[in-house]
């Protein structure tokens, strides 16, 4: 069983690029005035809007949790590949500053989006920890 992200990322990562190519257009085009910080904020914004939508369009086509029978595989947006056998986990956690579901295998601890929260439903749920089990309910 694949998880992959929703389209909904891939089209916030075409409408940061759509906002970039505007800015492309106020920077050639409209903005006259390159006095009084005009030309660098416009810039840094189309600097920003590119790096984001090229950031989720990478992720959206990228980024997979692969379920087996015996482990997950987590592939990230720059390929790297990273497998957790479901009997080498010890703790599932939630970290609530960041948001993210911690997966506690072999003393490494593995970051995964909420977004992706269906592959707890494959890991035993004694392993859950009291703050995920707070989150689930």
């Amino acid at each position: 069983m694949d998880l992959k992200p929703g389209k909904l990322i891939l089209f916030f990562g075409l409408f940061c690029f759509a906002i970039s190519l505007l800015l492309i257009y106020v920077l050639f085009f409209v903005l006259k005035e390159y006095e009084n910080g005009g030309l660098l904020s416009v810039i840094l914004m189309f600097i920003a809007f590119l790096s984001i939508g090229l950031y989720l369009t990478i992720h959206y086509y990228k980024y997979r949790i692969i379920i087996g029978d015996k482990s997950m595989i987590i592939k990230n947006e720059i390929g790297t590949k990273k497998e957790i056998y479901w009997t080498d986990i010890d703790k599932v956690d939630y970290n609530k500053t960041f948001n993210m579901i911690v997966v506690l295998s072999n003393k490494k601890k593995k970051w995964i989006s909420p977004i992706y929260g269906h592959f707890i439903d494959f890991v035993d749920s004694e392993k859950y920890s009291e703050k995920l089990k707070k989150m689930i309910k």
